[in-house]
C-alpha cells in the first residue's frame, strides 16, 4: 500500500526491503512463471498522473532529442561519412533492443514480486535476487550501482545542457548585439529560469510544454536541415571511413545523443495501458525509430554540408543572418524543457527516499531543497568543464553505455535463469551485446578523458 505521506502521484514500491540483509530471509511471492510475452502487460488503474500513449510518445521523443543531435555532424567527422551512417543505425537499433529487454524484465519482476510499478534500479535488484545462489544476495549492491550510474548519466546530461545553452546564447549576443558576456556569466543567468522550471514535479504538467517544445524543435531542426541540404559538398570530398582511433569519440557522442534511456521506466510506469508502450507499433518502437531517422539525416547531411569546419554543435556553424541566428534561441528554449525531463529521473529517486525517511511535515522543504541543490550542482560542474563536445563524449561513453547497453543484457540473463530459459543462443546473444558495450565503454571513456586532459594542459 502506498505511504499516505508520499507526494501526489507517487506510489511506493510494495515489499521492497531497503537494507541489504533483509532479502536473505524474505520469501519472494510468486504469481506465476509465465514467459516474456505481452500477457504480462496488464492495464493499470487510471490516476491523475497517468499518461496516454500520445503523451508518452511526446515525452520519449523530447527526452531523446536533445543537444546530442546537433553534435552528430561532429561525430560523423570522427567516423567518416558512410561508416558513421552505418554505425548510427546499428547503435540505435541495439539500444532499442536493450530497452525492450529492460521493459520485459520489469514486468516479469513485477509479476513475480507482486508489484505494479518498478524503476530501473529495482529491476536490476529483482533480477539479481532471482539469479544463481552466488549472486542472489547482492541485489542491494547492484541496485545502488544502477542508481549511481543513473545519477551520473542524467545529471551529466543536465550539465551539458547548461554548456549548450550558454554556448549558443554567448554566440548569439556576441554576433548580434552589443551585449558581450562570457559563457560562465550566461550559465549563472540561466539558473533563474532553470530553478523555476525544475519546481514542476509532475510529468503530466510538463506534457503540454513538451508538446510545444517538440513543435519548436521540429521547426528548428527542419531549418537546420534545410541549411545543410542547401549547401552540400561532393560526397567524394569527405572521407567515407574515418580513423579507428577516432571511433571511440563517435561512439560516446552517439550514445549521448540517444539520451532517453533512463526516462523509459518513469514514463512506462505512468501509462494506463503498458501494452501500448511495448507493442510492435507502440510508443517505444515508434519513438526510437523516429529519433533514429532524425539522427541519421542530421549526422550525414550535417557533415556533408559543414565538412571539417563543423563545430561542437552545428548551431555555431549557422550563417550570421537574423533568421538563422534566431534558430539558436529556439534551440535554447527547447533545451530548457528537456532539462526538467532528464532531471526528473534522479529527483524521483531522491524524493522516494525523502518520503520514506523524513516526517510528512518536512517533506516539501527537503524535496525542493534537493531539487534546487541539483540544479546548482549541474551548473557548477558545467562551469568547471565548459568543453561541449568532449563533455558529451565522456558522459555518453561512461554512463550512457552502462545504462543503455551494459545492464540490460545482464538483466535478461538473470531473469531467463529464473524462468529456466537459458539457452546457448540466448547466452551468445547477450555475451555479444556485453562485449560491444564493454569495448565502447572502455575506449570511449578513455579517449574522452585523454582529450579533456589535453585541453586543460594546453
Amino acid at each position: 500500500m502506498a505511504n499516505p505521506a508520499t507526494r501526489d502521484g507517487y506510489q511506493e514500491f510494495d515489499n521492497e526491503p531497503e537494507l541489504p540483509g533483509e532479502v536473505e530471509n524474505q520469501q519472494i511471492p510468486r504469481r506465476n512463471t509465465v514467459s516474456e510475452d505481452t500477457s504480462l502487460f496488464q492495464d493499470r488503474q487510471p490516476t491523475e498522473n497517468s499518461l496516454s500513449p500520445e503523451q508518452a510518445f511526446i515525452h520519449m521523443v523530447k527526452a531523446m532529442l536533445g543537444t546530442g543531435l546537433l553534435s552528430l555532424p561532429l561525430a560523423f567527422k570522427h567516423s567518416g561519412l558512410f561508416l558513421g551512417l552505418i554505425l548510427t543505425v546499428l547503435i540505435c537499433l541495439i539500444c532499442l533492443y536493450c530497452m525492450r529487454q529492460v521493459v520485459f524484465a520489469a514486468h516479469f519482476v513485477c509479476n513475480r514480486n507482486g508489484r505494479d510499478l518498478i524503476d530501473y534500479a529495482n529491476i536490476m535488484r529483482g533480477a539479481v535476487e532471482m539469479g544463481p545462489p552466488w549472486i542472489m544476495r547482492k541485489g542491494y549492491f547492484f541496485k545502488q550501482l544502477v542508481n549511481v550510474n543513473m545519477f551520473i548519466s542524467q545529471l551529466g546530461f543536465c550539465c551539458v545542457y547548461f554548456v549548450f545553452m550558454a554556448d549558443n546564447l554567448e554566440d548569439f549576443f556576441n554576433n548580434n548585439t552589443s551585449i558581450h558576456l562570457s559563457k560562465a556569466v550566461w550559465m549563472l543567468l540561466l539558473l533563474i529560469p532553470m530553478l523555476s522550471i525544475c519546481s514542476i514535479r509532475r510529468l503530466s504538467i510538463l506534457a503540454p510544454f513538451a508538446m510545444a517544445a517538440n513543435v519548436v524543435y521540429v521547426v528548428a531542426v527542419a531549418v537546420v536541415l534545410f541549411f545543410f541540404l542547401s549547401d552540400l559538398r561532393p560526397i567524394d570530398s569527405l572521407p567515407w571511413f574515418g580513423k579507428a582511433t577516432d571511433l571511440p569519440l563517435f561512439f560516446g557522442t552517439v550514445m549521448f545523443a540517444f539520451e532517453g534511456v533512463a526516462v523509459i521506466m518513469p514514463i512506462e510506469n505512468r501509462m494506463q495501458s503498458p501494452h501500448s508502450f511495448i507493442a510492435w507499433n507502440g510508443v517505444l518502437n515508434s519513438s526510437c525509430l523516429v529519433v533514429l531517422a532524425i539522427f541519421s539525416v542530421t549526422g550525414f547531411y550535417g557533415y556533408l554540408s559543414l565538412g571539417n569546419d563543423v563545430k561542437d554543435t552545428a548551431t555555431l556553424n549557422l550563417p550570421m543572418t537574423p533568421f538563422y541566428q534566431t534558430i539558436k534561441l529556439m534551440f535554447v528554449a527547447c533545451i530548457m524543457i528537456s532539462y526538467p525531463l532528464q532531471f526528473y529521473v534522479p529527483m524521483e529517486r531522491i524524493e522516494k527516499w525523502i518520503t520514506r525517511k523524513i516526517s510528512a511535515d518536512k517533506q516539501t522543504f527537503y524535496i525542493y531543497f534537493a531539487r534546487y541543490t541539483g540544479v546548482l550542482l549541474t551548473c557548477a560542474i558545467a562551469e568547471l568543464i565548459p568543453h561541449l563536445a568532449l563533455f558529451i563524449s565522456l558522459i555518453g561513453a561512461f554512463s550512457g553505455a552502462s545504462m543503455a547497453l551494459l545492464f540490460p543484457p545482464l538483466i535478461e540473463l538473470l531473469t531467463s535463469y529464473a524462468k529456466n530459459e537459458l539457452t546457448s543462443g540466448l547466452w551468445a546473444k547477450n555475451i555479444l551485446l556485453l562485449g560491444f558495450a564493454i569495448v565502447g565503454f572502455t575506449t570511449g571513456t578513455y579517449s574522452a578523458l585523454v582529450e579533456i586532459a589535453k585541453t586543460f594542459s594546453g
